[in-house]
């Protein structure tokens, strides 16, 4: 489990976030010169930063929104699956 630090070398502040599928670990306003450190798990993470004057905060409402969306999909995508093949073995063919 490393600690991952971020400096913004930028001259405007900026939105940074980890994502695992959504976003996990975040920090709002990153001041230029300013470092934030953060705990991050040891898997394949994304990393995106957002202008501070052209894009939205990271927020929790807006990982929960995400988290749901792809919920819904794995779930709808299941469904599809799952449906045929019960049919199928209600019939007596599997």
């Amino acid at each position: 489990m490393p600690d991952v630090t971020v400096i913004n070398d930028l001259k405007e502040d900026i939105h940074i976030a980890f994502f695992l599928g959504v976003p996990t670990n975040w920090k709002n306003h990153l001041k230029p010169g300013e470092r934030w450190t953060t705990h991050l798990a040891s898997l394949p993470l994304h990393f995106e930063a957002r202008s501070v004057t052209e894009s939205r905060e990271f927020s929790h409402d807006e990982s929960m929104e995400m988290f749901a969306t792809i919920g819904g999909a794995c779930a709808a995508g299941t469904a599809m699956v799952s449906g045929p093949l019960m049919a199928v073995a209600s019939a007596g063919e599997f």
